[in-house]
């Protein structure tokens, strides 16, 4: 196989794997921001009162232009992240908007690490940096609306850049555990976390209790290979778009089951699938797109009032909570819905056939 035709399979890969529609780009960009908003937006303020002790920045801008300890500059920061997120939100410069927010998540949680609190969060910030090259603001959005040029189309190679960062992410996760005794037969680590977070002193939270009483070593060691296993071979499903969908489904319901067995959500995470979740439902219903842009701009004064209040929220940091919404609640509505990605394709035509009848015109 020459060089060149190697060449020509990648930029086919790279260029032709996803054809998402501004309708699927647009309502990502859209329930990933409202996820993220519920979950918390970050703020930075806090790292003003931080001890000077703790600074020990890595190699990167942090270590380049020293400890910011001004209370005035973090606030401001914080005021500026949540205008830009709100202009994500709503599809206004949505392009650069997208730009923006993540370059200053990747600044302030910089300086956040730089005192040594790590989180594992890097896809969720590197996100909107990715999406923007989609044109995710070509629907649904105030962009859309004034926007006359219909040249701009939906671009599916962010998505295929993204599948392959997120099976290097699962591969870099399995592999440690791989060379780090996961294999062993006389011992399961899954054991080790779920009794350690149940005696953390943590309240336990859905299965964790149930799973501590299971002392089965067969049970425990069928987690472990079953993790080394996905995380491993993800990597693989990344070249096809039908096996690599059906991979992001047993991602969604594998944080999931984490979630229920270990209590360790990975919230922000499981909003990043959103693209290739929405991608699923609507793949075989490309005339969606157009059908809700007409009405968005038929109804513009409406989502335009319910962008201006959100906005509003949003800015002041006022959280109206008349019905709390826990957390992890964003990860069962992303992640329920999964359980289709993985079902036979029978299964899957079937449930096309029923949902596509409410998309037909009578």
């Amino acid at each position: 196989m020459t060089i060149q035709l190697i060449n020509q399979k990648i930029t086919n890969w790279l260029l032709n794997t996803w054809k998402p529609t501004f309708f699927q780009l647009g309502l990502a960009r859209i329930l990933f921001c409202l996820g993220f908003f519920i979950f918390g937006i970050p703020q930075f303020i806090g790292i003003s009162s931080l001890e000077l002790a703790f600074f020990d920045p890595p190699p990167g801008v942090s270590q380049l232009i020293g400890p910011i300890t001004s209370g005035n500059f973090w606030w401001t920061f914080d005021l500026v992240l949540r205008i830009i997120f709100v202009s994500m939100l709503v599809g206004f410069r949505t392009k650069e908007s997208s730009i923006i927010f993540g370059l200053l998540l990747l600044f302030g949680f910089t300086y956040s690490y730089s005192y040594g609190k790590i989180d594992h969060n890097i896809f969720p910030v590197i996100f909107p940096l990715i999406m923007a090259f989609t044109n995710w603001g070509g629907a649904l959005s105030i962009d859309s609306l004034k926007n006359k040029n219909t040249k701009i189309k939906p671009k599916g190679w962010p998505l295929t850049y993204l599948s392959f960062l997120l099976g290097w992410g699962y591969f870099t996760a399995g592999l440690p555990k791989l060379i780090g005794g996961w294999l062993d037969l006389s011992y399961s680590t899954t054991a080790g976390f779920i009794l350690r977070r149940f005696y953390s002193g943590a309240e336990p939270l859905y299965l964790n209790e149930m799973f501590v009483k299971i002392n089965n070593l067969f049970i425990y060691k069928s987690l472990d290979y079953s993790t080394l296993l996905f995380e491993l071979g993800f990597i693989i499903t990344i070249f096809w778009s039908a096996l690599f969908l059906r991979a992001v489904g047993m991602a969604a319901l594998f944080h999931l089951g984490v979630l229920l067995t270990v209590n360790i959500p990975f919230t922000l995470h499981v909003l990043v699938l959103l693209p290739y979740i929405i991608y699923f439902y609507f793949e075989n219903k490309p005339q969606l797109s157009e059908t809700a842009q007409l009405y968005f701009i038929r109804n513009k004064k409406v989502f335009l009032t319910a962008f201006l209040l959100l906005a509003v929220i949003i800015i002041s940091g006022y959280y109206p909570r008349p019905f709390p919404i826990h957390r992890h609640t964003i990860l069962f509505i992303v992640c329920i819905p999964s359980v289709f990605m993985i079902l036979p394709e029978s299964a899957r035509l079937y449930f096309n056939k029923k949902t596509s009848r409410l998309f037909t015109k009578k």
